[in-house]
Formats: C-alpha cells, structure tokens, sequence
C-alpha cells in the first residue's frame, strides 16, 4: 500500500509507502578491477526488499570484472542484464514457499506476537527456504559439481545455512545483513553489544537514559535473541547442510565463526544510534538507493483490514490535497490515484513532496531520510515498530499504531506533518548527515569486497574475542580469583585482629 498526496495546485504533498521501491539505473565510473574473482551470492530469500540491497552490489561487482553467479529467485531482465555476461543468474523462483510479501496482514497480524514466537517461525520459515535451495537441480549442481568461487556472499537473516557453500569451496565468507545489528550477527564477529546502551534492534527504546526495567528487558532480549537464534536455527541448519553437504560438515555456527571475512550491515550511526564495531562489520546504510528495485518486502496493501483502508480513503478526501497510493485493490476517488506499482525513490526525491506514510520498512526509511521527506510511521511486524521509534525519537516522524487507525489521527498527522515546519527541517537535517561520508555506501561496499578477494581469509580484522568462551570474554574468571583474594585478605585481617586481642 502507497500513496502520495498532492495539492490542487498540483504539489505533491504526502506518500504512503507499504510495499514498493523505486527505479533508477547508477552506472559506476570507477576504474575495472585488474583481476577478475569468481564470486558466488546466494540469496534465495524470496522478499524482494532484501535482494533490492544486494542486487547493486553484485551488479557493480560484475561491472568491475570480477564474475559472479547469483542464486536467488529475482533473475535480471534481459534488457538490463550488463557486467558484459558476468552476472550469471540462479532462478529458484519456481521451488520457494511464500513468504511475508504474500502474507494477508488481517489474518496474520491481527494479533500481538511474543517475541519467542515470532523468533522460533522465522527461523522455521527461512529453513523451509533452505530446503527448496538445496533441492533445486540447478543448486545441487553448485553442491555437488567440482568448481572453484574465491568469495561466498550470503544473507545474515534467520539462518546461516547458506554459510556451508564457504565452507565446500574453501572460501571466505561475505555476509550482507539488510536491517540493523542483531545479537546473533554481533556474536558472530564478536562485535560490543553491551545492553547497558546498545538496544536491540526489535525494541523501540531510544538508549537515551533507559529505566532499570527497560535495561533489563534489553538485556534479556538481547542474550536470549541470540540462545533463540542457535535453538532453532543453528541445530536444524547443521542437521541440513551436512544431509547436502556430507556428515564432515563443520556445524553451521563453526562454519560462519571461521569464515566470515566481513559483514556489510544496512546501517549507519545518524539513522540509530552510534555505537562501537570491529573492523570486519562495515555499515553501508542506503546502498540501494538509486538502484534497480521494484518491490518492497510487505503485505499488500488491499490485505489490510477494509476499516483501515476506508480511513485513509476518509481522511484523504477531507484534505485539501492530492493522493498517489501503492494499492493493489480497485478505487475510485477523484483525489486518490492508485496503482500495483510506483516509482518510490523518483517520487521521493521529487522537490515538491511534502511527506511520506510509511509501514516503516528499513529501506523505505532510508530512501525518505536520504530525501529528506518527514514520515508518519505504521508498523506492521519485525524490525518496522524500532526503525519508527528511531525517526519519531530524531524528530522526522509520527508514529501511529495500525490496530488503532481512525479518521481522525490520520487527519491530525497528515496536518501536522505539513503544516509544522519542524519535520522537514529536522528531516533536512537528518539528510545532510545521511549523505555526508567519503565515499558512498556502495564505494564502501565494493571495497571492502575486493578487500576480502586479496586477502582472503587472512585479512587481520576479525576480533580476538570470537575465540573466547563466555567467562573469558567478561572476565569472570579474573573477577572470581580477584574475589577469592580478596575474601583472603579480609580472612587474614580478621584473624590478626584476632590475635591483637
């Protein structure tokens, strides 16, 4: 579901976004790589807003020389194919079960989730993902036929999987996170994730002077995300790549510890809240922007309750402006103009756009934020409830609960989100930092990749602390010895105190 709002006069005024990216085609000017790699992607997760941040780096890789084969259930266009036949699709479109884009909003989020839950199905639905990959003939024939890749590019989402290619081709290990750090992500590199003030990327809380009980409950979601992660879905993932892969298998988490060069991380520090990282987790926050993308991972829009959608329709009618909207139902309304389809970053960046009604999508936030057009924020599910918090809590959003929607709120947002000048300066703001870095993020990436390709496995960033055990890397062995001494002194001062009496 999207829409745009614009005045008689013509101005645009506000977009609603649930489900759409935009197309623009970047053709890099940077100089060939001398030597070209060969490079393996795997991405079969078939939500198209995760591959929209993967597929330009693949492209831009190819474009430089390096040859790469991409599996995943987005083949490019004949007419857009380019990187001089270096780009080699996978297509397991026909084999993956449906996932969150094909889900009916009023059946499946009609209810709160607990986070254990919600955990625990993801991880099961990504290893019904795993299954259909490594069925597909032409995937078994990666498994299984002699080949040589020097890198391995996968999703770091709700299983690592795919991680057992790294492990067959004896290569290192690229992984792309499309949302914010998670704890099994932080874990993996051993990157600081001390709850004290970094918040988990599921909780709305800002990490701005935190109660007790807000520390506590990140703290919990924090260390149990990651145990919830390697329940249930490190064991399932080992027990299926070695039924793939052969019974030598490394278990999935070995595998991922010991080959994982570099993590590219959908981030950047003005959008959430800086933080400290180790030197192979690298943010490239908005690197699909001006990139080939068509559909955003959410529920369609006519899924929604009719009650939801007929406010917006209300509320857009009794405001003096007029509506482009991402609908895929029929409507009629001499205001509200709806299509399947819109060009979401082009309609952003046009000048005269006043504001954007987003579910909160990272990579819609991103888009709206590097544009500088002020939000009103509807999360649905997963990580769209904190990216909201994040833009409500820096003063370029409004959020609004959807199980909650009236006329009336829609009214008073839309109205204040145009009319109160603080929004697009704070968004103005917010987009000068966004953009201000030395190089772009997809620069960043591609260097970073090629980084990895000439130095291997052997490139000296991953921290020390991923060979520690638990009472190693929080010191609890230093701090019980330091106790049991001081437990001695305290026995020795009372015995000679004993004597001096």
């Amino acid at each position: 579901m999207t829409a745009l709002v614009i005045e008689p006069t013509g101005r645009w005024a506000v977009g609603l976004q649930v489900s759409m990216l935009a197309v623009m085609v970047l053709s890099l000017a940077w100089t060939p790589a001398t030597s070209g790699a060969r490079i393996l992607a795997v991405f079969p997760y078939n939500g198209h807003s995760h591959f929209a941040m993967v597929e330009p780096l693949m492209v831009a890789l190819s474009e430089r020389g390096h040859h790469v084969t991409v599996i995943s259930p987005f083949p490019r266009r004949k007419d857009n194919v380019g990187g001089g036949g270096r780009y080699v699709d996978v297509d397991v479109s026909d084999s993956l079960p449906p996932v969150i884009s094909q889900l009916n909003v009023t059946k499946e989020f009609g209810h709160r989730v607990d986070p254990v839950t919600g955990l625990r199905d993801l991880c099961r639905m990504n290893h019904r993902v795993c299954e259909a990959t490594f069925e597909h003939p032409l995937v078994r024939a990666l498994i299984h036929e002699p080949r040589t890749f020097d890198v391995v590019f996968t999703e770091a989402f709700a299983t690592d999987c795919f991680s057992a290619f790294a492990h067959a081709y004896d290569a290192p290990l690229v992984s792309i996170r499309t949302s914010n750090y998670s704890p099994q992500l932080n874990q993996r590199v051993a990157n600081p994730q001390n709850p004290a003030y970094l918040v988990n990327h599921l909780l709305t809380y800002t990490g701005h002077g935190m109660s007790f009980a807000q520390r506590l409950i990140n703290a919990l979601a924090t260390h149990f995300g990651a145990i919830g992660f390697h329940a249930f879905s490190d064991g399932p993932s080992t027990e299926l790549v070695r039924r793939h892969f052969g019974p030598g298998t490394p278990p999935v988490p070995e595998i991922t510890r010991r080959r994982t060069a570099l993590v590219l991380v959908n981030a950047h520090h003005s959008l959430t809240q800086p933080r400290p990282t180790v030197p192979n987790a690298v943010e490239v926050g908005g690197l699909h922007i001006t990139q080939p993308a068509e559909l955003e991972n959410a529920a369609n829009g006519s899924s929604f309750p009719v009650q939801f959608t007929t406010a917006f329709v209300r509320a857009f009618e009794a405001l003096p402006y007029c509506v482009l909207w991402k609908y895929e139902g029929e409507m009629i309304s001499a205001r509200i103009k709806v299509s399947k389809w819109m060009p979401q970053q082009q309609i952003l960046s046009h000048k005269n756009v006043k504001a954007f009604i987003t579910h909160g999508g990272l990579m819609g936030v991103m888009e709206a934020v590097h544009f500088a057009v002020p939000m009103i924020g509807i999360p649905v599910f997963g990580d769209q409830q904190s990216n909201v918090a994040d833009c409500v809590a820096k003063g370029i959003a409004i959020g609004l609960d959807h199980q909650q929607i009236t006329v009336e709120k829609l009214i008073k947002s839309i109205q204040s989100i145009i009319m109160d000048s603080k929004y697009k300066s704070k968004a103005s703001e917010l987009s000068a930092r966004f953009r201000d870095r030395p190089s772009s993020a997809l620069e960043t990436a591609v260097f970073w990749t090629e980084y990895v390709i000439r130095h291997g496995n052997s490139t000296n960033t991953a921290s020390l602390a991923m060979d520690f055990d638990f009472y190693q890397y929080f010191l609890l062995d230093v701090v019980s010895v330091g106790l049991l001494i001081l437990l001695f002194l305290f026995y020795i001062a009372c015995q000679v105190k004993k004597c001096m009496h």
